[in-house]
């Protein structure tokens, strides 16, 4: 199996090539990305079987991460099973990454237990959700991915205000965020303010705490 590999973290593309040396020969990885421009750019020039991605790979000219960047996966490569390796887990952007065809979603914190298991089930044609997001939609009321602060009553985020959400806790700007999501400034505007008046917050310090607490920070 060829693999591609895309992280911004040096120490865990090493760590993803030493997990599939030690299994033997029927794992190739053949390319690695950075950022998410590098990511499509590889993948314009080098075919693969699987691609393994970071969710959250900012780089200083604002290509492309998280959400966007899937979907841009998800119309140019549609037939290209992908699985992402995040540290969110919050499941309004988890069924987010599921609507864009992801097929697996690992935990970064247990990529070395989890990670050849999304392999095997990806490959045999399964979806598979890291052992947290399992245990969290199972403990939801609907028993579905859907955003955690439901359970205490709050209303739930659209994939889009979650996204925005994280991007703005993130350290962009309206403007910013307005240039990546491919929305208009007044679009980002309102709906960063829709997903505060939602969650009864009225501070950007609340929020940024927010996506913290509830796992949507990578």
């Amino acid at each position: 199996m060829q693999i591609i590999v895309a992280d911004d973290h040096p120490v865990v593309l090493m760590g993803i090539r030493a997990l599939f040396k030690s299994h033997g020969d029927g794992f190739q990885v053949i390319g690695e990305a950075n950022t998410g421009s590098e990511l499509l750019s590889l993948l314009s020039t080098q075919s693969c079987d699987l691609l393994i991605t970071d969710f959250s790979m900012p780089d200083s000219r604002g290509s492309s991460d998280g959400l966007p960047l899937l979907k841009r996966l998800q119309r140019h490569h549609p037939d290209l099973p992908v699985i992402v390796l995040t540290m969110v887990h919050n499941q309004t952007l988890i069924r987010g990454m599921l609507a864009c065809g992801v097929r697996g979603v690992v935990n970064k914190a247990e990529l070395t237990k989890e990670l050849l298991l999304a392999v095997q089930a990806v490959s045999n044609g399964r979806t598979y959700l890291s052992e947290r997001i399992r245990a969290d939609a199972a403990n939801s009321p609907q028993g579905s991915i859907e955003d955690p602060t439901s359970a205490a009553g709050a209303n739930v985020l659209s994939t889009r205000e979650a996204e925005i959400v994280r991007l703005y806790a993130r350290g962009l700007t309206i403007t910013q965020i307005a240039e990546q999501v491919h929305r208009s400034v007044k679009t980002v505007s309102q709906q960063k303010n829709d997903a505060m008046r939602k969650l009864g917050l009225v501070s950007n310090s609340q929020l940024y705490e927010y996506a913290k607490a509830y796992g949507l920070l990578s």
